[in-house]
């Protein structure tokens, strides 16, 4: 991981953001979703979970799955409606498994896992440098 990584993750901090559904098809336990920064950083992802109050209340898994409801659930749209008008308070990067964790107050945040050593996340920042999961330990 190099400076300018942590850097920019660190200049994430008290900023609007959104999240939207990526085109990408979408395999069992994947909802794949683009998340913009109001400075103009993208974050893609297919592997996640949101945290509120002390509990997961979505998760990547949980997209097109029906669990005895009415219709299945449409995890991208309901990630995007519950973190809209959400401010970023600052992401902490996980040195051990990779993972991001997007934190928005003492009882909210959204967590991007990076389970394999491939590439599960990447994160472009308006000076034109990124990051891949997969190399984000090296």
């Amino acid at each position: 991981m190099t400076n300018s990584f942590e850097m920019n993750l660190a200049r994430l901090q008290n900023i609007n953001m959104s999240v939207a559904a990526d085109d990408i098809p979408d395999a069992h336990g994947t909802a794949s979703v683009i998340v913009s920064f109001a400075d103009g950083t993208t974050l893609k992802t297919a592997y996640w979970r949101l945290i509120q109050d002390g509990r997961v209340v979505l998760s990547s898994f949980d997209h097109q799955q029906k669990y005895g409801l009415p219709a299945p659930i449409n995890a991208k749209e309901q990630v995007s409606r519950l973190l809209k008008r959400k401010v970023c308070s600052h992401v902490r990067f996980d040195r051990e498994t990779a993972d991001l964790i997007l934190i928005f107050s003492e009882t909210t945040r959204f967590e991007v896992f990076s389970f394999t050593g491939y590439e599960i996340w990447t994160i472009l920042f308006p000076d034109g440098t990124g990051q891949y999961s997969n190399h984000a330990l090296g």
